[in-house]
């Protein structure tokens, strides 16, 4: 908790202030009500990559989600994990909840028991609002690739996703894409047009907001420029049946020439593009191919289309901030970065705030699967947010009505008109 009155004053502010959630992957409610909790419902997501970089094997982390296993086995053998990751940020924002949600001072071997009860007890109908609407003070939520499932709360929004009309390098795809349209692919130009009519049918949805590419987890950011011809013949060999799947090689040529048509095709619909970038979920993936420099040839191409672009780059943060600075349509979008780094966290909006308008920064994306650590994401967030407000207070650098007026961008605004959502900020 702050240890002056500046600090505590601005983070009763942003409590107080209606926040729109740039970025989640919550389930639907039904579903997630179906599953038993315990005290290591809390740490999975993100947390399963820090207890895997702790050391523990693939049979420990079957063992610690193994309901037939009794309870205190499995603390008794997730302990010692939790004893080296509780430092990190992910354990962190668990904690919080431990705290605040559930009323224990922290997970010990004498609350293990009474936590699991009770993150059982509140696994009810009516768990998404008592946590994301009356805990949080969260306005909206832009939820990632769950638009055919649901139903959700009418606070969520969404974003589609992109692999649906990019990753289409084999037959299977090919064939998903053309049912879904009612469209035959017998060509590159047919593939265009079954492309065309899926992003009008995501337009046409009021819940919509953007459309979304996690490529970096699968190949690098580098889409570059690819002719119609050489795009045509890459993809001739499926669908002549030649092949039913392409190399690595024609299947990165073949999304590069996608990937700038989905774009094009996006910002003339009035939607947001948003690129995954920076570190990538779990563990051993390749981080040098999520640094968001290398999507400046895209963004030379669309210099003011509407790109959101995820999780600060980080560890590229200074690097992502340039290109906000050059291209007016960038925009930084802090979702995960809190739990991932707080420091270095504070650090890049200290900076950003020095360098991009202040218009283009969203403060928060919680980013989970987990409901309930949403909240402690939130609380990692608003206590990052009113540090650095602070020392730029005390710094002279912004007076204290600045940084109200930048609370209100940071929280709400800024992602609010991004997206186009026409909430109003008095509404509850």
């Amino acid at each position: 908790m702050p240890s002056d009155s500046l600090t505590a004053d601005l983070l009763e502010e942003l409590v107080n202030t209606r926040t729109v959630d740039a970025h989640e992957h919550l389930p639907p409610e039904a579903p997630r009500l179906d599953t038993k909790r315990d005290f290591y419902s809390l740490f999975q997501h993100y947390c399963s990559g820090d207890l895997v970089a702790a050391g523990a094997t693939d049979e420990d982390m079957a063992a610690f989600a193994d309901h037939s296993l009794p309870l205190a086995d499995r603390w008794l053998r997730f302990r010692p994990f939790l004893s080296a990751i509780r430092t990190g940020a992910y354990a962190q924002s668990a904690l919080i909840v431990v705290r605040d949600i559930l009323g224990f001072a922290d997970l010990t071997d004498s609350t293990f028991e009474g936590v699991s009860e009770e993150l059982q007890r509140i696994n009810t109908p009516g768990l998404y609002d008592r946590i994301l609407k009356e805990r949080c003070n969260i306005a909206a939520c832009v939820e990632c690739w769950c638009l055919d499932q649901g139903p959700y709360p009418d606070y969520f929004y969404h974003l589609a996703p992109g692999p649906e009309v990019v990753d289409v390098a084999h037959r299977g795809a090919l064939d998903h894409l053309s049912r879904k349209t009612d469209h035959a692919i017998h060509s590159l130009g047919d593939l265009l047009e079954c492309m065309s009519l899926t992003v009008d049918r995501w337009r046409a949805n009021p819940r919509v907001v953007g459309v979304k590419s996690a490529h970096a987890y699968s190949r690098s950011l580098a889409f570059q420029k690819v002719s119609r011809q050489d795009a045509e013949n890459v993809l001739t060999p499926l669908l002549t049946g030649k092949k039913d799947t392409l190399t690595p090689e024609k299947t990165a040529l073949l999304q590069d020439f996608l990937m700038f048509e989905l774009v094009a095709r996006v910002d003339a619909a009035g939607l947001a593009m948003v690129f995954h970038t920076g570190l990538q979920a779990g563990n051993f993936n390749r981080i040098a191919n999520a640094n968001p420099l290398l999507l400046q040839p895209l963004l030379e191409a669309f210099p003011r289309a509407r790109i959101d672009l995820f999780h600060g780059g980080m560890p590229w943060v200074r690097e992502i901030a340039v290109l906000a600075k050059y291209f007016p349509g960038v925009h930084l979008n802090m979702a995960w970065m809190h739990i991932i780094n707080p420091a270095q966290a504070r650090s890049a909006l200290s900076e950003w705030l020095d360098m991009v308008p202040n218009t283009k920064i969203f403060g928060f994306g919680g980013d989970y699967s987990i409901v309930e650590k949403v909240y402690g994401h939130l609380a990692l967030a608003r206590q990052n947010i009113a540090c650095v407000l602070a020392e730029k207070i005390r710094g002279g650098v912004i007076s204290r009505s600045n940084a109200s007026c930048l609370i209100q961008r940071l929280m709400f605004d800024n992602a609010n008109a991004f997206y186009r959502l026409e909430l109003d900020q008095s509404d509850q």
